[in-house]
């Protein structure tokens, strides 16, 4: 625990992490169960502009057992994998700093879900998820505040927080379902949000 004062500074920045699931046409035959998707999980920037490059070392993305090789690093950007499945499934990710003090990672709980489409509506062969969540770190040294800056970071009002947190923090925030594509007709729920990333950008 630190105690923040009048000369304390914070900076946040926001992490988009998210996946697409889109049905294959035919399930794969050379898989047992057949992968009935693709799918990529990735992490980006919430600022449209930010290199988060500057900020992120590389990203380790824990597959399941099943999957050979399922500790995938990544250290260049973009940070995502891609991959084919049958099952969603708990994804855990790394996200390593580019700094030599604590914190030097956050781990993200992340869940893999992988959508169904018993009618086959073409508007739903293809879903897209997206989680956002803050890092707050409190009293960075100037190369590390420069770095998160670069990414996509803001400063933050000190009078805006409590007077005692931890040295760092990472909570999840919600973000709202963009506009669906139109459906047709025959859709039975024509209520349903969509979930297609670009619309966010």
């Amino acid at each position: 625990m630190i105690d923040l004062d009048d000369d304390s500074e914070i900076i946040e920045i926001d992490l988009l992490v998210g996946h697409t699931s889109t049905i294959r046409a035919e399930p794969t035959t050379t898989h047992n169960p057949p992968r009935t998707h693709d799918w990529e999980v990735y992490v980006r920037s919430a600022d449209a502009h930010g290199d988060l490059s500057c900020l992120v070392q590389r990203c380790v993305f824990y597959l399941h057992p099943e999957y050979p090789n399922n500790k995938r690093e990544v250290n260049v950007t973009q940070f995502v994998i891609q991959e084919s499945g049958y099952a969603g499934f708990h994804l855990p990710i790394e996200i390593f700093f580019r700094t030599k003090k604590d914190p030097k990672k956050f781990r993200i709980e992340y869940d893999l879900d992988l959508h169904s489409n018993p009618e086959g509506h073409i508007n739903r062969q293809k879903e897209t998820y997206v989680r956002k969540f803050r890092c707050t770190f409190y009293d960075p040294d100037p190369d590390f505040r420069q770095k998160v800056l670069a990414a996509g970071g803001k400063m933050k009002d000190i009078d805006t927080v409590s007077t005692n947190n931890n040295d760092s923090n990472v909570e999840e925030e919600s973000i709202p379902s963009p506009a669906s594509p139109p459906l047709s007709e025959s859709d039975p729920d024509p209520a349903r949000p969509g979930r297609d990333l670009e619309t966010l950008f």
